[in-house]
């Protein structure tokens, strides 16, 4: 393994434990074993080092997704626990960690804008591959109902560590057939 992609372990590791803001170079730095000055010498800044840690993030989520990408786009009879892998779970976890930076700042913003993107964008790649018909702006309306609700699940349950209710699997399932019948949207 390459010293920046080191580093980038080390920056997601500090940003799962401490958080965005808590998240120093110099924290990065102590946790992946090199100096600070090695750290710039990869990447210009902070912003920097979450842009290439975003990028690989969405590139592992995208990987993950579209490995079994009709069991966890359409197959929703899953617990509670395991809706989404869990890899993909705690990557939208750290997204949501950074995406409450972009409501400050602009660069931010921006790459946090363009992984969404991406992440959509092969969605519908995905889901027309499987339904050729469908046109990509029910897609992406179907993704949108469907990631709020994906969305405040994680919420619930990563960041408030609160528990899924024992019904919320089969209305979950109901919502999601309804969805996707071929006469919705």
């Amino acid at each position: 393994m390459s010293r920046s992609e080191d580093i980038l372990d080390a920056a997601e590791r500090c940003m799962r434990q401490h958080g965005f803001y808590q998240t120093s170079v110099q924290q990065i730095a102590r946790e992946s074993g090199v100096s600070i000055g090695l750290i710039y010498k990869y990447y210009k800044n902070k912003e920097a080092i979450i842009e290439a840690l975003v990028t690989r993030v969405v590139q592992r989520m995208i990987t993950l997704l579209n490995a079994d990408f009709k069991h966890v786009a359409h197959d929703i009879t899953h617990s509670a626990q395991d809706i989404l892998p869990p890899a993909v779970e705690q990557s939208i976890v750290l997204l949501m960690e950074v995406s409450a930076e972009a409501t400050r700042n602009a660069r931010i913003h921006q790459i946090m804008q363009d992984a969404w993107q991406e992440l959509g964008n092969n969605f519908i790649r995905q889901e027309q591959a499987l339904n050729p018909t469908l046109e990509a702006r029910v897609i992406r309306a179907r993704l949108s109902v469907m990631s709020r609700v994906i969305d405040g699940l994680i919420i619930r349950r990563c960041m408030k560590q609160q528990a899924i209710p024992a019904g919320f699997i089969p209305f979950f399932t109901v919502i999601n057939r309804e969805v996707h019948r071929p006469d919705a949207i």
